[in-house]
């Protein structure tokens, strides 16, 4: 099927037809196994997110009750120390001066602890949830069974993207931002040197980094077995949808917009 294009809206809309086409076309692929094959194809993708979901618990609750314990911990120390003092070193009998630099350091430190709560909340790590999510559906008659595969699959895809998403390149960005954020305030901000702001911005990436690189992965290989078929017994058919492309050009006088199958 080949249409060529003047008018964006109208290329908008095959794109979005398109696409509409290919979920009813899979799950018509999905309707035509049997029943056998689609009870193996669902036992594996519950077998893996259920195996998967103690240690991504364990990751995404562990750092929210790390980075919320730091951001208490020191969040309470910037308070107590805010009105240190120290003998001023150029005149010992001069009247002590304010020692704020520890207290600045402890309330930088707890607005970047804090900043790992709030995005760790604002995107959950799916796969330490999606088991539960999976295991509520029902699966009584072939159909539900069909309409759950459905939902199985994309849940599994949903995970393994989620952890793609963690240790993407947008996450390590992200997270240098924040700290070079918390190193120009202590710096620039606080009045402080420069050492100590690059300091701070060493201290934040390093837990961001061990954060990162804990961040459980299973759901990326389990997806890649799945989709190879390493799931099936020796004797089991798996069943492979045809190809699909989409392809985008341009051409004289328009655009060329072709959707091969």
């Amino acid at each position: 099927m080949f249409s060529q294009l003047k008018n964006p809206v109208s290329m908008c809309l095959i794109f979005f037809v398109g696409l509409f086409s290919l979920g009813t076309a899979y799950a018509q692929e999905i309707a035509a196994l049997p029943d056998e094959q689609v009870k193996e194809r669902l036992g594996f993708i519950e077998n893996a997110l259920r195996s998967a979901q103690p240690r991504a618990r364990t990751w995404w609750y562990g750092w929210i009750a790390a980075y919320s314990a730091g951001a208490v911990v020191q969040g309470s120390l910037a308070i107590a120390h805010w009105n240190d003092v120290k003998p001023d070193k150029d005149s010992p009998e001069a009247p002590k001066v304010r020692d704020r630099d520890f207290s600045e350091d402890m309330l930088v430190g707890s607005a970047t602890f804090a900043l790992g709560v709030g995005g760790l909340l604002i995107d959950p790590f799916l796969p330490a949830t999606s088991a539960r999510k999976l295991q509520v559906m029902p699966e009584a008659t072939p159909e539900e069974r069909q309409s759950k595969l459905l939902q199985a699959e994309e849940l599994l895809r949903r995970c393994a993207r989620r952890e793609k998403d963690g240790r993407g390149w947008g996450t390590h960005l992200l997270n240098i931002g924040a700290n070079a954020a918390a190193g120009l305030v202590t710096a620039l901000a606080f009045h402080r040197k420069w050492s100590d702001g690059l300091i701070t911005f060493a201290l934040g990436e390093s837990v961001s980094l061990m954060n990162i690189y804990t961040q459980p992965r299973r759901a990326i290989r389990d997806l890649e077995n799945y989709e190879a078929g390493s799931f099936k017994r020796q004797e089991a058919f798996f069943y492979e949808p045809p190809r699909r492309q989409w392809e985008i050009g341009l051409s004289p006088g328009g655009f060329n917009v072709a959707f091969r199958f």
